[in-house]
């Protein structure tokens, strides 16, 4: 047997050297050209889907049934919400003619009536009156379109509350289109 330095160094090298050849054949089993590195082909296409339009505000009380429809046309633009094939519970519209922008709501009052908006952590006391149209039983206001409370409309997952004299309150979704209807006067 032997001792000293000369006894130990095969035995150190003996388990050294099956280490170094499995590393060997692993860096061999990684062939740089088939990674793809490009991090976009690797990743699915996006898709364009709608939101859902919500049925229950962030608190869990319901929401008015409806969805919004946005129209544009040269003469302004309007946002209506409501049932389909059903009249219009809220609109909003403008006339970039005259540049007015006016909040309805299906109501048969026959009297004036003040009604208080709740969006975008603004509140406001808005002075309704029945519409001078003997075809729906709508109250309406002319609003200033540029006010945050109005574009508060426009925000995605808000919510906007019109509450009436008597304290009924009825919650809407906003949608992002209102925007346009307001931009569309100003």
């Amino acid at each position: 047997m032997a001792s000293g330095p000369e006894g130990t160094c095969p035995m150190k090298f003996r388990h050294a050297f099956p280490l170094a050849l499995v590393a060997a054949s692993l860096a061999a089993c990684n062939d740089s050209e088939d990674i793809n590195e490009d991090p976009a082909a690797t990743q699915p296409e996006p898709v364009l889907t709608s939101a859902p339009t919500p049925t229950a505000a962030p608190d869990g009380t319901a929401l008015v049934t409806g969805s919004w429809d946005v129209n544009e046309n040269p003469q302004g633009g309007a946002a209506y919400f409501g049932e389909p094939e059903t009249d219009a519970t809220l609109a909003i519209e403008c006339d970039s003619l005259s540049g007015t922008v006016t909040l309805a709501i299906a109501s048969d009052a026959a009297q004036p009536q003040p009604w208080r908006i709740d969006a975008g952590g603004e509140a406001a006391r808005i002075d309704m009156a029945p519409r001078d149209s003997a075809m729906l039983p709508y109250l309406e206001a002319e609003i200033e379109g540029d006010l945050a409370i109005f574009h508060a409309f426009a925000t995605p997952g808000e919510v906007v509350v019109l509450t009436s004299p008597d304290g009924e309150r009825m919650q809407f979704p906003t949608h992002p289109g209102i925007s346009r209807v307001l931009d569309a006067c100003s």
